[in-house]
Protein backbone atom coordinates (compact mmCIF):
# COMPACT_ATOMS: atom_id res chain seq x y z
CA UNK A 1 0.00 0.00 0.00
CA UNK A 2 1.01 3.53 -0.93
CA UNK A 3 2.46 5.62 1.81
CA UNK A 4 0.16 8.78 1.65
CA UNK A 5 3.00 10.80 2.47
CA UNK A 6 5.01 9.45 -0.26
CA UNK A 7 2.53 10.10 -2.65
CA UNK A 8 2.71 12.58 -5.03
CA UNK A 9 1.21 16.19 -4.45
CA UNK A 10 -2.44 16.72 -6.46
CA UNK A 11 -1.37 19.19 -9.50
CA UNK A 12 -4.51 20.35 -11.36
CA UNK A 13 -4.86 22.39 -14.92
CA UNK A 14 -7.29 24.35 -15.33
CA UNK A 15 -8.28 25.56 -18.98
CA UNK A 16 -10.14 28.76 -19.69
CA UNK A 17 -11.58 29.87 -23.12
CA UNK A 18 -12.30 33.53 -22.77
CA UNK A 19 -14.33 33.76 -26.27
CA UNK A 20 -16.14 30.89 -26.39
CA UNK A 21 -19.37 31.72 -27.10
CA UNK A 22 -18.00 34.12 -30.42
CA UNK A 23 -15.49 31.28 -30.96
CA UNK A 24 -18.12 28.65 -31.29
CA UNK A 25 -20.20 31.11 -33.56
CA UNK A 26 -16.57 31.55 -36.08
CA UNK A 27 -16.69 27.67 -35.62
CA UNK A 28 -20.01 26.62 -37.02
CA UNK A 29 -20.18 29.87 -39.95
CA UNK A 30 -16.90 28.85 -41.42
CA UNK A 31 -18.55 25.21 -41.20
CA UNK A 32 -21.20 26.42 -43.08
CA UNK A 33 -19.53 28.64 -45.59
CA UNK A 34 -20.67 27.51 -49.02
CA UNK A 35 -17.42 28.46 -50.77
CA UNK A 36 -13.14 28.57 -49.82
CA UNK A 37 -13.75 32.55 -50.06
CA UNK A 38 -16.52 32.52 -47.69
CA UNK A 39 -14.63 30.44 -45.41
CA UNK A 40 -11.71 32.15 -45.35
CA UNK A 41 -13.23 35.36 -44.88
CA UNK A 42 -13.05 38.07 -41.92
CA UNK A 43 -15.64 39.46 -40.51
CA UNK A 44 -15.47 43.12 -40.45
CA UNK A 45 -17.53 44.28 -37.35
CA UNK A 46 -17.34 43.93 -34.07
CA UNK A 47 -19.69 40.69 -32.57
CA UNK A 48 -22.12 40.76 -29.53
CA UNK A 49 -24.34 38.04 -28.19
CA UNK A 50 -27.46 39.13 -26.62
CA UNK A 51 -30.08 38.18 -24.58
CA UNK A 52 -33.43 39.81 -23.23
CA UNK A 53 -33.00 40.22 -19.68
CA UNK A 54 -35.74 42.23 -18.08
CA UNK A 55 -37.22 43.11 -21.10
CA UNK A 56 -33.94 44.95 -22.25
CA UNK A 57 -31.51 43.39 -24.54
CA UNK A 58 -28.06 42.83 -22.85
CA UNK A 59 -25.04 42.12 -24.42
CA UNK A 60 -24.08 37.98 -22.88
CA UNK A 61 -20.87 38.00 -24.43
CA UNK A 62 -18.67 39.26 -27.14
CA UNK A 63 -16.04 38.95 -29.25
CA UNK A 64 -12.39 40.19 -28.90
CA UNK A 65 -12.72 43.25 -31.53
CA UNK A 66 -16.05 44.19 -29.54
CA UNK A 67 -14.00 44.46 -25.86
CA UNK A 68 -11.50 46.47 -27.52
CA UNK A 69 -14.21 48.81 -28.21
CA UNK A 70 -15.11 48.85 -25.01
CA UNK A 71 -18.28 46.59 -24.77
CA UNK A 72 -18.19 44.09 -22.33
CA UNK A 73 -21.30 41.71 -21.07
CA UNK A 74 -24.10 43.10 -19.09
CA UNK A 75 -23.90 46.01 -21.33
CA UNK A 76 -27.37 46.80 -22.91
CA UNK A 77 -27.45 46.41 -26.55
CA UNK A 78 -28.75 50.21 -26.68
CA UNK A 79 -25.34 51.52 -24.50
CA UNK A 80 -23.15 49.24 -26.86
CA UNK A 81 -24.62 50.45 -30.03
CA UNK A 82 -24.18 54.26 -28.71
CA UNK A 83 -20.60 53.36 -28.21
CA UNK A 84 -20.21 51.85 -31.44
CA UNK A 85 -22.49 52.16 -33.88
CA UNK A 86 -21.26 49.18 -36.24
CA UNK A 87 -22.14 46.34 -34.47
CA UNK A 88 -22.84 42.90 -35.47
CA UNK A 89 -25.62 41.91 -33.02
CA UNK A 90 -26.17 37.63 -32.99
CA UNK A 91 -28.69 35.96 -30.72
CA UNK A 92 -26.73 34.60 -27.40
CA UNK A 93 -27.95 30.58 -27.31
CA UNK A 94 -25.77 28.78 -24.17
CA UNK A 95 -27.78 25.55 -25.23
CA UNK A 96 -24.95 25.55 -28.15
CA UNK A 97 -21.70 26.83 -26.00
CA UNK A 98 -22.57 24.15 -23.52
CA UNK A 99 -22.65 21.48 -25.88
CA UNK A 100 -19.57 22.63 -27.54
CA UNK A 101 -17.74 22.28 -23.96
CA UNK A 102 -18.73 19.34 -23.24
CA UNK A 103 -17.59 17.63 -26.59
CA UNK A 104 -14.66 19.45 -25.45
CA UNK A 105 -14.27 17.74 -21.94
CA UNK A 106 -14.43 14.44 -24.01
CA UNK A 107 -12.52 15.50 -26.29
CA UNK A 108 -9.41 16.40 -23.20
CA UNK A 109 -9.95 12.60 -21.65
CA UNK A 110 -6.60 12.52 -23.74
CA UNK A 111 -5.10 14.70 -20.99
CA UNK A 112 -6.55 13.14 -17.59
CA UNK A 113 -8.96 10.85 -17.09
CA UNK A 114 -10.21 13.17 -14.36
CA UNK A 115 -11.57 16.30 -16.77
CA UNK A 116 -14.34 18.11 -15.39
CA UNK A 117 -16.85 20.98 -17.14
CA UNK A 118 -15.70 24.36 -14.77
CA UNK A 119 -18.34 26.94 -15.87
CA UNK A 120 -18.21 29.01 -17.26
CA UNK A 121 -16.80 28.27 -20.58
CA UNK A 122 -13.66 26.06 -18.48
CA UNK A 123 -12.15 22.70 -17.71
CA UNK A 124 -10.71 21.63 -14.47
CA UNK A 125 -8.38 18.49 -14.93
CA UNK A 126 -6.69 16.45 -12.34
CA UNK A 127 -3.30 15.92 -13.91
CA UNK A 128 -1.39 14.45 -10.90
CA UNK A 129 0.72 11.12 -12.52
CA UNK A 130 -0.22 11.90 -16.01
CA UNK A 131 2.80 14.72 -16.80
CA UNK A 132 5.26 12.44 -17.70
CA UNK A 133 3.31 11.34 -20.95
CA UNK A 134 3.85 14.56 -22.00
CA UNK A 135 7.17 15.38 -21.09
CA UNK A 136 6.30 17.09 -18.00
CA UNK A 137 4.50 19.98 -16.26
CA UNK A 138 5.32 22.45 -19.06
CA UNK A 139 5.20 19.75 -22.17
CA UNK A 140 0.94 18.80 -21.01
CA UNK A 141 0.08 22.17 -21.07
CA UNK A 142 1.54 23.27 -24.48
CA UNK A 143 -0.32 20.19 -25.57
CA UNK A 144 -3.78 21.12 -24.17
CA UNK A 145 -3.27 25.03 -25.41
CA UNK A 146 -1.99 23.56 -28.82
CA UNK A 147 -5.30 21.46 -28.98
CA UNK A 148 -7.64 23.94 -28.30
CA UNK A 149 -5.92 26.30 -31.03
CA UNK A 150 -6.09 23.67 -33.30
CA UNK A 151 -10.05 23.65 -32.69
CA UNK A 152 -10.54 27.29 -32.85
CA UNK A 153 -10.49 27.93 -29.61
CA UNK A 154 -8.48 31.36 -27.56
CA UNK A 155 -7.25 29.48 -24.47
CA UNK A 156 -5.90 30.65 -21.31
CA UNK A 157 -4.67 28.08 -18.40
CA UNK A 158 -2.96 27.82 -15.70
CA UNK A 159 -1.53 24.97 -13.55
CA UNK A 160 -0.88 24.76 -9.36
CA UNK A 161 -1.23 22.84 -6.57
CA UNK A 162 -5.42 23.29 -6.08
CA UNK A 163 -8.30 23.67 -8.51
CA UNK A 164 -8.69 27.19 -6.65
CA UNK A 165 -5.74 28.25 -7.36
CA UNK A 166 -5.51 26.68 -10.90
CA UNK A 167 -8.75 28.50 -11.86
CA UNK A 168 -8.35 31.92 -10.02
CA UNK A 169 -4.93 31.94 -12.08
CA UNK A 170 -6.30 30.87 -15.53
CA UNK A 171 -9.61 33.42 -15.22
CA UNK A 172 -7.61 36.78 -13.15
CA UNK A 173 -3.94 36.19 -13.54
CA UNK A 174 -1.40 35.56 -16.36
CA UNK A 175 -1.60 31.94 -16.35
CA UNK A 176 1.06 29.71 -16.22
CA UNK A 177 2.56 26.70 -14.68
CA UNK A 178 3.55 27.18 -11.12
CA UNK A 179 5.62 24.78 -8.78
CA UNK A 180 4.14 23.57 -5.32
CA UNK A 181 4.59 26.47 -3.45
CA UNK A 182 4.44 29.29 -6.06
CA UNK A 183 1.12 29.00 -6.61
CA UNK A 184 -0.24 30.41 -2.72
CA UNK A 185 2.50 33.57 -3.71
CA UNK A 186 1.32 34.03 -6.88
CA UNK A 187 -2.57 34.20 -5.94
CA UNK A 188 -2.37 36.33 -3.16
CA UNK A 189 -0.58 39.00 -6.13
CA UNK A 190 -4.44 38.80 -7.91
CA UNK A 191 -6.70 41.32 -7.80
CA UNK A 192 -9.65 40.91 -5.30
CA UNK A 193 -12.25 40.01 -8.08
CA UNK A 194 -10.80 36.75 -8.61
CA UNK A 195 -12.17 35.70 -5.22
CA UNK A 196 -15.55 35.95 -7.26
CA UNK A 197 -17.89 37.49 -4.18
CA UNK A 198 -21.06 38.21 -5.02
CA UNK A 199 -20.54 41.88 -6.71
CA UNK A 200 -21.89 43.93 -3.39
CA UNK A 201 -19.29 42.04 -1.40
CA UNK A 202 -16.16 42.84 -3.90
CA UNK A 203 -17.71 46.81 -4.04
CA UNK A 204 -17.60 46.59 -0.21
CA UNK A 205 -14.05 45.29 -0.47
CA UNK A 206 -12.57 48.21 -2.88
CA UNK A 207 -14.65 50.44 -1.29
CA UNK A 208 -12.14 49.90 1.74
CA UNK A 209 -9.62 50.44 -0.43
CA UNK A 210 -8.40 46.89 -0.44
CA UNK A 211 -7.47 45.87 -4.29
CA UNK A 212 -5.47 42.33 -4.18
CA UNK A 213 -6.11 39.25 -2.38
CA UNK A 214 -3.10 40.07 -0.23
Amino acid sequence: MTDAASAPPRRYLAIWFPWLPSDRLRRQEQADAASPDEKDAQPLLPVVLVEKIKGALRLAAVDPAAARAGLSPGMTLADAQARTPDLRTVAHRPDLDDALLARIVEDFGRFSPMVCADAPHGLLLDITGCAHLFGGEAGLVRAAESRARRIGLAVRSALAGTPQAARALSRFGPGGVFAPGEDRAAVRRLPVAAMELPEKDEQALRRAGLKRIA
